[in-house]
């Protein structure tokens, strides 16, 4: 039976969002190296690390700098104050998504010189979503590609029983217990979002034009290329799929590295840890920070609650507390706290997060929901507390509590006293639903995890299909692609046929109700 050949080339393109958006195309791209082809990298200068655990990386394509670590945090500081609802402004959100695809303007352009070049011309692109350059590469030089998202897209897909732009949600993901103000709500923020997402669209066409691209990214509600979702549902809402977008998650690598001393030394002493980790990325404000240590007091404080802390943060995240501020409910600074003043609670600034969530010490997570902790999360089958800060976060901190594994508190408005109430409630468990639960989506997850095979032979698939159909060159489209997106809308949704239905109804009515009447007249 004949196949891809091999040695068949495949670049994977990731610029934005760190490591974690790198990670899942990377294992995918594992699979496909063992299956005997090659895989080539493209980012920016100094992500290149991302790759140090994947020797099969034949070549790196350095597309352009890095942002600055200075703007980066001040990027990171503005999506913090992301926040949804019909009292708050959309404009932080526009601004992190303008940060997100600044660098269209240099990786655009070397991009293209990469594809134009005979030697190093793919001959299929695996992109990250945040990652526009790829889909207009797709539009001008002809090369077939998958783009990775790391939930269901957002704003695409739409279905009725869904309100508002998906991934865009206020309270609730679906209709079906939502209220009507509810339902209502979400539709509203679509208006309310409309200014700021203009601002944004102007941005964008003006980036495009200094590089003479005046045509836009087709903005439709399903892709016209191969679309992989790292979830699976049980976690995301379920909702029919066109046959070119797939959940293929969770995408996990099948090892990982183990506990370091200092933390098998902690777990060993500590049998009902709190683990703390708001990600990399995800920057809150020193009251929270403040607020959420407190919490993690009280409930050390109280009987039959955890007995230990170890709390993940580094970097940009750790710039946010205040260290010279008394540590509350403690008689020592958080500055002496986080040099280990409670043997009670443990600072570091990195773990090794899936070994730490496999332990049977740690009990329950803090977490900002972001999509590699949300998958871990499950995949190893712990109980969670999500504080969501923006994007993603948001949503899957309601897609864990509406599973059934996990408490959300408001990252504005909860309160020490209901996080401490939060830890013990998911440490109790009366009714053994969070244990339930746990178990369930874990033996979901781990099944659905198999899929990223299912990735890989999606992309072989799709790529013999574009060599095909460049072969035959008679204009079809991928055969993967639903016809309504290649119809009018009113032919795709039979709209002629309805109003010829309609005429001849009306025609019908007409008919009977005039015959009588002239009869009568001539009578």
């Amino acid at each position: 039976m004949e196949t891809l050949a091999p040695r068949t080339k495949f670049l994977v393109v990731v610029t934005a969002g760190g490591r974690t958006n790198a990670t899942p195309l990377l294992e995918i791209a594992r699979i496909l190296s063992d299956r005997g082809h090659v895989i080539e990298f493209a980012t920016l200068e100094g992500q290149q690390v991302w790759t140090q655990d994947y020797p099969f990386i034949s070549r790196i394509h350095i597309l352009g700098p890095n942002q600055t670590a200075e703007a980066e945090e001040q990027a990171y500081l503005q999506m913090s104050r992301w926040k949804l609802g019909l009292n708050h402004s959309f404009t932080p959100i526009m601004e992190a998504r303008k940060y997100l695809e600044c660098s269209w303007e240099t990786v655009y352009p070397s991009l293209s010189a990469l594809v134009q070049d005979p030697a190093r011309r793919p001959n299929f692109i695996i992109g990250d979503y945040l990652v526009d350059a790829v889909r207009d590469i797709k539009i001008e030089h002809d090369i077939p590609i998958a783009m990775h998202w790391p939930q269901m897209p957002t704003n695409m897909l739409p279905a009725t029983y869904i309100p508002g732009a998906y991934g865009l949600q206020m309270e609730v993901l679906t209709s079906e217990h939502a209220t009507l103000w509810q339902r209502l709500q979400n539709y509203l923020l679509g208006l309310r979002a409309l200014p700021a997402y203009l601002r944004y669209r102007s941005w964008a066409r003006e980036q495009r034009s200094r590089l003479g691209i005046y045509r836009s990214l087709p903005n439709r509600s399903k892709p016209d290329h191969l679309l992989l979702v790292n979830s699976f549902f049980g976690l995301e809402p379920a909702k029919d799929l066109p046959p070119n977008v797939i959940a293929v998650g969770p995408i996990l690598s099948d090892t990982y590295p183990g506990l370091t001393p200092d933390l098998q030394s902690f777990t060993a002493k500590y049998k009902r840890i709190l683990y703390i980790s708001l990600g990399t990325h995800a920057l809150v404000s020193d009251a929270a920070l403040r607020r959420i240590l407190h919490g993690a007091t009280l409930a050390l404080q109280t009987e039959q609650s955890i007995d230990g802390v170890i709390w993940s943060i580094r970097g940009m995240a750790m710039k946010q507390f205040n260290l010279a501020a008394t540590a509350p409910a403690q008689e020592c600074s958080i500055s002496d706290l986080v040099s280990s003043a409670n043997p009670h609670i443990y600072f570091c600034p990195f773990v090794p997060q899936r070994a730490l969530l496999a332990h049977p010490s740690v009990s329950v997570f803090l977490t900002h929901a972001g999509a590699s902790s949300t998958n871990e999360a499950i995949f190893h089958g712990i109980r969670s507390i999500t504080i969501g800060v923006y994007f993603d976060q948001i949503s899957n901190a309601m897609k864990l509590r509406d599973a059934g594994v996990s408490t959300l508190l408001d990252r504005d408005t909860f309160t020490p006293e209901q996080l401490c109430q939060a830890i013990n409630e998911q440490l109790s468990d009366s009714t053994g639903a969070f244990a339930a639960n746990c178990i369930r989506l874990q033996r979901i997850a781990r099944i659905a995890s198999r899929r990223k095979y299912l990735a890989a032979d999606l992309i072989e698939e799709a790529l013999a299909d574009a060599e095909g159909r460049k072969v035959a060159g008679d204009g079809r489209a991928m055969h993967l692609e639903t016809a309504d997106m290649r119809m009018p809308v009113w032919k795709a949704r039979n709209w002629d046929l309805w109003a010829l239905g309609a005429s001849i109804f009306l025609l019908g009515i007409g008919v009977v109700v005039a015959v009588p009447l002239a009869s009568r007249m001539c009578l």
